[in-house]
């Protein structure tokens, strides 16, 4: 058999899952470009060379204190390594420990517990700084109306401070990256303003972060980009508008994946984004970006993802809510293999047309009773963190 390792269980698993595939098949593994770590060297550089504003040191100075957004356990972002550079940078502008809050901009997902927050932000941090979890229906400040009209809650705690910081990360998500003034909006907004954005706001859609940025004072961020190790490969940090341009710049690159012309089964592993069930449908970015598509008429499309959290929460795109209303049918024959859930779990998010599967010999089992024996595979390992190449 052909064997093809993939990560697996982000912040939950350190081990590679093993994939299997028959001898006689052709499978060609579809990496992104990818490099090497910064280190801590690149780190500090890339902090220096802040893109359209001061470095940090210097941007923070003569302010009391300051609000530190990061994302939760179902983005990958490496908080724990980047918080002591910032705080140093705050430090060295006259910022103390104690006059700095880290807020979970958690938008519509689940609260952390505090094991959530030592993976994410590290043991050292929780024990010492004020460290919270975003509320997306209590603690708000109303900031207005958008220009699109819609009603402006962000977070108070953020709010408070006089420096508002996203530690977030670039990350394609298939027409656009993720990252920048994403973490604030929907990151650290109200309820009806996650759900009127996501339900109104189309065209344009960044633009629309962009502004809503601007009302709410966000002033800086410090975006890693990441290879399929979790390494930061790049990091850019300054200005929201500029950093963030620039990072997209430098993800269109690095994230770059070679889509073959064509395959009879597609697996898209939903790593790093694979600690739940509602995440699980961005392993298939490689596919949104691409220019044309690779899949045939009976392609089968084959959905990997560990979900030790199960089919995981979403309080306005998951399984019954306003917008995740009811699952639509698959244009292509559609396979999800994920050991954590159950088969309600998988009907509840992507409806009765798809075939679940708890186990790689279960989905080898109807791949190859609808392939046969000659089939061409293209795996994709970290598929929610790929993009199709120019």
């Amino acid at each position: 058999m052909i064997q093809v390792q993939i990560p697996w269980a982000a912040w939950y698993g350190e081990k590679p899952f093993t994939l299997h595939f028959p001898d006689s098949w052709q499978v060609e593994v579809c990496e992104m470009k990818g490099g090497a770590d910064l280190g801590d060297a690149g780190i500090r550089q890339r902090l220096a060379q802040s893109i359209g504003a001061p470095p940090l040191r210097q941007y923070a100075k003569g302010r009391a204190s300051a609000a530190i957004l990061v994302d939760d356990l179902s983005r990958p972002t490496p908080a724990f390594r980047l918080l002591p550079y910032v705080l140093e940078e705050l430090a060295a502008a006259g910022i103390g420990e104690d006059q700095v809050k880290i807020i979970c901009a958690l938008a519509a997902h689940r609260p952390m517990t505090r094991e959530d927050f030592v993976k994410k932000v590290g043991l050292d941090i929780v024990e010492r700084l004020q460290v919270l979890n975003h509320n997306a229906y209590e603690n708000l400040e109303f900031l207005g109306y958008s220009s699109r009209g819609i009603p402006i809650f962000v977070n108070r705690d953020l709010m408070s401070c006089q420096v508002r910081i996203a530690l977030g990360m670039i990350t394609p998500r298939g027409g656009m990256f993720g990252g920048g003034a994403k973490l604030l909006i929907p990151g650290a907004c109200g309820q009806q303003t996650i759900l009127l954005n996501h339900r109104y706001v189309h065209e344009r859609f960044r633009e629309h972060l962009s502004e809503v940025g601007k009302m709410a004072g966000l002033g800086y961020i410090v975006n890693p980009l990441l290879n399929a190790k979790l390494e930061i490969i790049e990091l850019v940090a300054g200005d929201p508008d500029a950093a963030f341009a620039k990072g997209c710049e430098l993800g269109a690159d690095l994230y770059a994946t070679q889509i073959p012309d064509s395959f009879d089964i597609g697996v898209f592993n939903a790593f790093p984004k694979d600690t739940e069930l509602c995440q699980a449908p961005l392993a298939l970015v490689p596919l949104s970006a691409s220019k044309k598509s690779p899949l045939k008429p009976d392609s089968t499309i084959v959905i990997c993802a560990a979900c030790p959290e199960g089919l995981g929460w979403h309080s306005v795109l998951g399984p019954g809510t306003a917008l995740g209303g009811k699952p639509g049918n698959p244009q292509h024959r559609t396979v999800v293999f994920s050991p954590g859930i159950n088969k309600w779990d998988c009907l509840a998010k992507f409806g009765p047309e798809v075939i679940f599967c708890k186990t790689w010999p279960a989905v080898l089992a109807v791949l190859e009773k609808v392939h046969g024996n000659q089939a061409q595979v293209a795996v994709f390992p970290a598929g929610a963190m790929q993009m199709a190449a120019a």
